[in-house]
């Protein structure tokens, strides 16, 4: 596979996960009724920082989508999975998907930046 193959494969992945992000965030902010019943599932701590939880995935996924601060993002999108990992398995939920998202956020950068992944 050549260079500029990888970076489109990259760019759509990114662009995915980038949108998935800013429209969860979105829906927090909006208060979207099947997002609340799961953040009130989860914790209740949680529930009362849905603004702040839905304000930082949508920087997040801005910061990710955009080529110039693509670095901030990439950095930003694995924090905020992190967060939602560990949150999910506090309350003995199903973590899977995040974990997804996370190997998807690392191939988007190995195809776009593989220079971060040469060892050197």
């Amino acid at each position: 596979m050549n260079v500029k193959t990888k970076n489109r494969i990259g760019n759509g992945i990114n662009y995915l996960l980038s949108a998935v992000l800013i429209i969860s965030g979105i829906l927090k902010l909006i208060g979207f009724e099947p997002y609340m019943d799961v953040i009130k599932g989860l914790n209740p701590n949680y529930y009362e920082n849905i603004y702040l939880i839905g304000f930082v995935a949508i920087i997040a996924g801005i910061l990710f989508a955009i080529p110039k601060t693509f670095t901030f993002g990439f950095i930003a999108t694995l924090v905020f999975l992190g967060g939602t990992i560990s949150a999910h398995m506090q309350a003995g939920d199903n973590f899977i998907p995040q974990i997804i998202f996370v190997f998807m956020t690392a191939l988007s950068a190995y195809l776009k930046k593989p220079e971060w992944f040469n060892g050197k």
